[in-house]
């Protein structure tokens, strides 16, 4: 009897404990209130909003972080893009200084008898006919009226008014200019003249020319011995084109000057005495070249 009551002591403990260690163990698995259901309906949504609102700003950040960056990317090279446009500039413009000396060097070599003095032009406007223009040389630096204009190895014109320290130049392919000219194989005389329909195509005009006179193209046009301006022995550009005027006792030629005169931006003023002989020994050296 003690045993089997003993037993159910121990059955009964053990009972306890079992209930007790269940309890303890599903304490976390409870089953919610309906308190607690009715707070999880409410605020679920509210944090699932918050957590959206939340990732979105998160994002933008990023993005204007990103941006920032682009932007500071872009800015480097933007600043880099105009450091080496600079120095390509600067390249440039020593690379037409130096055509600029070499052309000084091959027009002394070409006319040793001329006295060149450099001038910039500082304002022109060649799409206007008949557009004179603006050089930074003036009396101030001996420059006068009349003095010969020269540039690329070939005739621009003559100073047509002078001031202290500038100067105005008429330009060759004004058409209001003439220059005698010749053509320097042969010798034939002529005029050469702007022209406005011609110069639109970059071309001047050679009239008065002999209708028997022996021209060809790509001949050499020069100035003639017969100018009271321009000395002789310039070279003013080459026939491309030769025509026979109405009543056939003269003919004209289209020139290419050899000045590009839409390019212009240095030139040089012959300072010699108009009155003095700029090439003594010219007919020399082409009577020479003849005979070779």
């Amino acid at each position: 009897m003690e045993t089997f009551k003993q037993r159910k002591k121990t059955i009964f403990a053990l009972t306890v404990l079992f209930c007790i260690a269940m309890s303890v163990i599903t304490l976390n698995f409870r089953r919610p209130t309906f308190f607690e259901n009715m707070l999880m309906f409410v605020i679920a949504p509210t944090q699932n909003g918050v957590t959206s609102v939340t990732g979105w700003l998160e994002r933008q950040i990023d993005f204007i972080s990103n941006m920032h960056e682009l932007e500071r990317t872009n800015q480097r090279l933007l600043e880099e893009n105009q450091r080496m446009q600079l120095e390509l500039a600067r390249l440039e413009m020593l690379e037409r200084e130096n055509e600029r000396i070499t052309t000084q060097i091959g027009l002394m070599s070409m006319y040793p008898a001329l006295e060149l003095k450099f001038a910039y032009v500082i304002a022109s406007d060649f799409n206007n006919w008949r557009s004179h223009f603006l050089i930074n040389r003036g009396r101030n630096d001996g420059v006068l009226e009349n003095m010969v204009i020269v540039a690329d190895g070939g005739l621009v014109g003559r100073v047509h008014r002078a001031y202290a320290r500038s100067a105005v130049v008429a330009p060759i392919i004004d058409d209001t200019s003439a220059v005698s000219a010749q053509i320097r194989r042969t010798g034939e005389l002529g005029f050469v003249r702007g022209d406005i329909r011609l110069w639109e195509q970059g071309f001047i005009r050679m009239e008065n020319i002999d209708a028997d006179a022996d021209v060809l193209e790509n001949d050499e046009i020069i100035t003639s011995t017969l100018g009271e301006i321009y000395p002789h022995g310039i070279t003013i550009g080459y026939v491309r084109e030769i025509h026979m005027d109405p009543g056939g006792l003269t003919k004209h030629a289209i020139i290419q000057p050899v000045v590009d005169f839409r390019q212009l931006s240095v030139v040089k003023v012959v300072t010699n005495s108009l009155d003095s002989p700029l090439f003594p020994a010219y007919d020399d050296v082409y009577d020479e070249e003849e005979e070779d």
